[in-house]
């Protein structure tokens, strides 16, 4: 990631940690960052780049400071806020902006890119009749699955079906998107260029690249959920809950109005598990997904709203009056502030 990759993450109207920047990316998914993704608005980067070691965004962050892009913030973890000049640095030339990122963390992006990629490989291939040929390095599961799937929907037909639906995809994004996803592609006697080699084509930062591809992914991954769709055998099974198979058996226990001591002795976990189970859930799914008003009785929420600044931000529980620290703990009040969030409070 470079400098202006990092602007483009960054606000000059709220501090943002960098630790919960690169946990998003790593695919860290505790509950502190994915509470602070959804603050900053930033939660479509979970798992984007699975690879990034810890500290792996340290010294760009250090450049866009010496730069005066950036300021460091006072507090126990790494917090930067954009200067005037990184506001103006970061607008200064187009920068490609995902559209709708709604549907990116529903999608297992690395098991479907990867199919996607090797399944249009082995189509080129096969409509060229090539038999010898160097697969995409991927897993074995995957080139397990795409072959079953080539060997399921065989046929002189099919290079022209998934090219059809290829292209009726791509041509519903920008044009530079879909220039940039097909000149990533594998086929016949065409290896794909890397985000590096499409970065200077196109003039753009490699992480550009890697966005506009992962745009195309998810776009056909939407398209493949038609039953009908030929890659749908593929795709249609990457899709997922955007929380775990646990916190979603504890919410569905919850939502039949069992007491949340008595859905941990259900389920055999620790009540501080329920609570961890329940943030998740409300910071990933819609808030129709909870029963807010039963776990936020009317008179905490007041309580707790009339001691507490307007900025969600600023909220403290530790600022709180000892008084209300002992009547609402800390899971009420951070399920408050993300009902808050999801009503559109700030």
């Amino acid at each position: 990631m470079e400098p202006a990759d990092l602007l483009q993450l960054l606000s000059d109207q709220q501090a943002r940690r960098l630790r919960v920047i690169e946990n998003l990316l790593r695919g860290r998914r505790t509950v502190s960052t994915l509470y602070w993704g959804l603050r900053y608005d930033l939660l479509y980067l979970l798992d984007l780049n699975k690879h990034l070691p810890r500290g792996g965004l340290d010294a760009v962050a250090h450049t866009v400071v010496a730069n005066g892009w950036a300021q460091w913030g006072s507090d126990e973890q790494p917090q930067l806020r954009l200067t005037s000049a990184g506001v103006h640095a970061r607008d200064q030339r187009p920068y490609y902006q995902p559209g709708d990122v709604t549907a990116w963390p529903l999608l297992d992006l690395n098991v479907a890119r990867q199919r996607l990629l090797l399944a249009i490989q082995v189509t080129s291939e096969y409509a060229h009749q090539t038999n010898r040929y160097y697969p995409l390095a991927v897993d074995q599961a995957t080139r397990q699955t795409v072959r079953r799937w080539f060997y399921q929907v065989r046929d002189p037909a099919l290079p022209a079906q998934v090219a059809a639906a290829l292209t009726a995809t791509l041509a519903t994004l920008p044009p530079t998107v879909a220039a940039v996803t097909t000149a990533g592609l594998t086929g016949y006697q065409q290896p794909g260029q890397t985000t590096q080699q499409l970065a200077d084509q196109f003039a753009i930062t490699s992480w550009e690249a890697y966005l506009m591809h992962v745009t195309a992914v998810v776009a056909v991954a939407q398209a493949a959920r038609d039953p009908h769709h030929v890659l749908a055998p593929l795709l249609a099974p990457t899709w997922q809950s955007p929380v775990t198979r646990s916190a979603q058996a504890t919410l569905a226990t919850v939502m039949t109005g069992t007491p949340l001591d008595r859905v941990a002795a259900e389920r055999h976990i620790k009540p501080s598990t329920v609570r961890e189970h329940l943030l998740e859930a409300a910071i990933m799914l819609p808030p129709t997904a909870l029963p807010y008003d039963r776990l936020i009785p009317a008179a905490a929420r007041q309580a707790l709203l009339a001691a507490l600044p307007q900025t969600i931000d600023d909220w403290e529980y530790t600022a709180l009056p000892a008084e209300l620290q002992e009547r609402y703990d800390f899971f009420t009040f951070r399920l408050l502030a993300i009902w808050q969030h999801k009503r559109g409070v700030d």
